[in-house]
């Protein structure tokens, strides 16, 4: 059988190449693109209003005083998304987290939070004729 040393030779060749290509390519991080700064509008409907202290927590902590009419501007810094991880850089493994699904706007009455949001449920909410997005508490 004279193939026989031939063809397990290339056979071994063929595993280790395989071998080493799968260990040199493994997994793969991508990053997520950045997002541009930008404002977000809000205005907290209820009773006393002034009472309100809106907190934005993207890098650093940010804290906004809501004005007597309810109207505050937030001011979101550019940021990106965590990486998400791919087998063989193919292969989705892990999706990393969506900036604008985290909840970072934190709304506090009294030193007590009353109700986190991401930048994302405060986009969905319904705006007024200045497209100040409105969040109702009981008044």
């Amino acid at each position: 059988m004279r193939g026989g040393p031939i063809s397990s030779a290339v056979a071994l060749l063929l595993t280790l190449a395989f071998a080493r290509t799968t260990a040199l390519t493994g997994c793969a991080y991508r990053l997520a693109p950045w997002t541009l700064p930008s404002q977000q509008r809000l205005k907290i409907v209820g009773a006393s209003a002034e009472q309100y202290v809106i907190r934005l927590r993207i890098h650093d902590l940010k804290e906004y005083r809501v004005v007597a009419d309810g109207r505050v501007t937030l001011d979101v810094p550019a940021e990106h998304g965590e990486c998400s991880v791919y087998l063989f850089n193919l292969i989705l493994v892990q999706r990393g987290v969506n900036p604008f699904t985290v909840k970072t706007v934190e709304i506090v009455r009294g030193g007590k939070p009353m109700r986190k949001l991401s930048l994302k449920e405060i986009a969905q909410l319904p705006a007024d004729s200045e497209a100040y997005h409105l969040l109702t508490f009981d008044k």
